[in-house]
């Protein structure tokens, strides 16, 4: 019977957790994916040809996305292959996870990557503007966090 609670408490964890990644949209309104790299970008005065070496660098990142996010629907697959599986599979399940994060990993590096690139191909006052504008928007970041946490001890 022991077996049995744990087993559903995973499901618990696991079922609302898979709905939830699988229809989140990346880059949606109001998520923090939504780059606010952009947004930043448009303060800052570029030239034309910035302008052009800035989109080439973004769409290459945009096609490394599609690749990477092709996979969550067999992600999702194996997850339920799982959960449906008269016994549970810890290994199997840990090895799935293992995978998402790596994943997950190369979708950081790579985002990092494409802002090291745009960020380089800035003069350096623009960089300086790019800077204070960074540090503006952690701080915001900050602020919304913190009045989270404040939410939350309530």
């Amino acid at each position: 019977m022991n077996s049995f609670f744990k087993k559903m408490l995973l499901a618990s964890v696991i079922v609302p957790l898979t709905f939830s990644t699988v229809y989140a949209k990346p880059g949606g309104k109001g998520t923090h994916h939504g780059m606010p790299f952009k947004g930043m970008l448009k303060q800052v005065d570029l030239t034309p040809e910035q302008q052009a070496d800035i989109k080439t660098i973004m769409q290459g990142y945009r096609s490394d996305k599609k690749i990477i996010s092709n996979n969550e629907g067999a992600f999702h697959e194996r997850q339920m292959e799982i959960m449906k599986a008269p016994d549970f599979d810890e290994t199997q399940a840990s090895a799935l996870i293992d995978e998402k994060n790596a994943l997950r990993k190369e979708v950081q590096l790579k985002r990092m990557q494409m802002t090291f690139e745009v960020y380089h191909s800035l003069t350096p006052e623009q960089q300086g503007k790019m800077d204070l504008l960074f540090e503006q928007h952690q701080q915001k970041m900050q602020e919304k966090r913190d009045k989270r946490a404040q939410q939350a001890r309530k």
